[in-house]
């Protein structure tokens, strides 16, 4: 699985700043049909980002109505989708590669469906807590841990 580190957040975070700085992006402007691909060190497609709604807060802040994201493996020719997440609202802070969603977040992967609300992602920790209303499906052998 890629890491989503910080430099690479605050590549992204330089990035909505030159918007902002030349294209008078100004805070509250909003976006439609958001997206924005982020690549690895090799130049293949890491993660890429849609937001129905995007609202530019800050250099360091953006609010997502309607967001997926979505992770990547391999390279070029082999580039495959592995874990999408779903969240009717999100509000990303570039700065301290962290996320979070007052409502539900779902993550898919195929090996396992995770549903919870009060979402938060913390990128360099590679951590997300969901605080109420969880539910996990496993389409995966898991063993004997429940024993």
């Amino acid at each position: 699985m890629l890491r989503v580190t910080k430099t690479r957040i605050l590549a992204l975070s330089g990035i909505l700043a030159t918007i902002a700085a030349y294209g008078q992006l100004r805070p509250d402007t909003s976006i439609e049909g958001f997206q924005l691909p982020l690549f690895d060190e090799a130049g293949n497609r890491a993660w890429q980002l849609w937001g129905d709604l995007v609202t530019y807060k800050s250099e360091t802040q953006i609010s997502i109505t309607g967001m997926q994201v979505t992770q990547f493996t391999g390279d070029f020719k082999n580039n495959r989708e592995v874990a999408k997440l779903t969240s009717p609202h999100a509000v990303f802070h570039f700065d301290s590669t962290s996320a979070y969603g007052p409502g539900e977040l779902h993550v898919e992967t195929n090996a396992f469906e995770v549903t919870g609300h009060e979402w938060v992602w913390l990128g360099e920790k590679r951590q997300i807590t969901l605080n109420k209303d969880v539910k996990v499906v496993l389409y995966e052998e898991i063993g004997d841990i429940l024993k």
